[in-house]
């Protein structure tokens, strides 16, 4: 008999990783827990991905039909809420369902005592295995003036009862340009005020420069290469005080959004003083297994510091449940990760970037299409800007990325991630008949092109 009070305990099981490690160890038996400290749903239902994607859905609908986003906005937010209670009631009751078969739900924070152990409300509770899924925070940096002069986070944006007629927004990651897009359809002043000299720092430049045409199109000002030096508020109104190519700058605004990125949420849960390895941003280290640098402890999700989106979240979770629970452990399937950006146009990628190849050493060789100079654009009553850029070992041209921005590059990129998870080649793409005319058959085109480069 267990000396333990459970198999498998998990630390913040209200989210995609936790929710899911714990239906996966259930499914071989273990006796499972999980310690939550808030409501259940994770950031994707509660202040993410699904209230972000309403806001802009219905920001789309505000600027097709030319209507006044400041007095639609009260029915939107509703209808946003009524979205997250909808979906967060769902996950609520996944779990009483697993409750009803065996998992224990505990209140509160928990906090590790040992490398089996953790406390949550002075109560003491033992587990085999644990998992930490807490996932994360947003990042603040130590600007003068920013605590004090406060700030909206996305949690706090999407709570909005009513929207601020100004909006700076500092940042230009995926929360940045999405929620600066949503505000300045909806009719606000926008001004995104972001350090690199591109949105989207870590892709292609030319990915950051087309969301910056198109943000400023609905009549949002992009500032990019500044240096933030402090902020202040006065008179209602806040200040964001930078410099921009060697010039002292400013920016004021009712309301200030700060995106600058987020961070593992393990503050206070005691990983280090266990003995638990944690990452320069205060991620827990982890190896393929979902395992951390402590026998017995896996971590899964956005605490893990590495892309911050649901998909990979299950696939950690999986991994990090099942191999909390056997004694032959699996590797996370992370390879093929297609992810997103829901400006308009949108942005997806899946494999490696260009950087990320050369920093790998691969010989590959890459073929881009402009979708703007493509026949379908012209059946477009609007200019059709994006475009796709494949990538290539360049012996065989077995894929290895791509990258696209389209006005439906979240579909779009699918047929891509299928061709790297069943190891296709620029010849496979190539041969496949596209329908015509769409945007689709970009594919089709930079495939050719890029089939004809490989070296066999």
């Amino acid at each position: 008999m267990s000396t333990f009070d459970y198999d498998l305990l998990i630390i913040g099981g209200g989210g995609s990783a936790g929710f899911t490690a714990a239906t996966t160890a259930m499914k071989s038996g273990a006796k499972v827990a999980m310690v939550e400290s808030g409501r259940l749903g994770g950031l994707c239902i509660l202040a993410g991905c699904m209230p972000s994607k309403t806001l802009l859905h219905s920001a789309a609908e505000v600027s097709r039909l030319r209507v006044d986003g400041m007095a639609a906005y009260g029915e939107i937010h509703q209808y946003t809420r009524g979205v997250v209670d909808y979906l967060a009631t769902g996950r609520s009751e996944a779990v009483k369902t697993k409750q009803a078969k065996g998992l224990k739900v505990i209140e509160g924070r928990a906090c590790l005592s040992g490398p089996h152990e953790v406390m949550v409300g002075g109560r003491a509770i033992s587990a085999q295995s644990i998992v930490i899924a807490t996932g994360s925070v947003e990042q603040v940096p130590p600007v003068p003036g920013l605590a004090e002069s406060g700030y909206l986070d996305s949690d706090a944006f999407m709570r909005l009862e009513a929207l601020p007629s100004s909006l700076i927004v500092l940042g230009g990651g995926t929360q940045a340009v999405e929620l600066a897009q949503f505000s300045a359809r909806m009719g606000l002043e926008v001004t995104v005020v972001q350090r690199s000299d591109h949105l989207i720092s870590d892709e292609d430049p030319r990915v950051g420069q087309l969301i910056a045409e198109s943000l400023e199109a609905d009549g949002a000002t992009v500032l990019t290469g500044t240096e933030l030096k402090q902020v202040r508020r006065q008179d209602g109104r806040v200040t964001a005080e930078f410099e921009q190519g060697g010039r002292a700058r400013s920016v004021t605004a009712e309301a200030l959004l700060l995106s600058l990125g987020r961070v593992a949420n393990t503050e206070g849960l005691g990983l280090a003083e266990a003995g638990v390895e944690l990452g320069p941003k205060g991620q827990v280290v982890v190896d393929r297994h979902m395992r951390s640098s402590l026998a017995g402890i896996f971590a899964a999700g956005d605490v893990t510091g590495g892309p911050m989106v649901v998909n990979l979240a299950i696939q950690q979770g999986k991994a990090a449940g099942y191999n909390a629970s056997h004694d032959q452990p699996e590797e996370v399937e992370d390879q093929v990760l297609p992810r997103a950006i829901f400006s308009d146009p949108q942005f997806a990628r899946v494999g490696l970037n260009h950087a990320e190849a050369h920093a790998g050493g691969l010989d590959f060789i890459e073929a881009s299409e402009d979708l703007g100079e493509m026949a379908v654009a012209r059946t477009y009553p609007r200019p059709v800007k994006g475009f796709l850029t494949l990538r290539a070992l360049r012996r065989g041209g077995r894929l290895i990325g791509a990258e696209l921005v389209a006005p439906e590059a979240s579909l779009m990129i699918h047929d891509m991630a299928v061709a790297l998870k069943l190891g296709g080649t620029a010849a496979d793409i190539a041969a496949i008949p596209y329908i015509h005319p769409c945007l689709s058959e970009a594919g089709e085109f930079a495939a050719g092109r890029l089939a004809r480069q490989v070296e066999p």
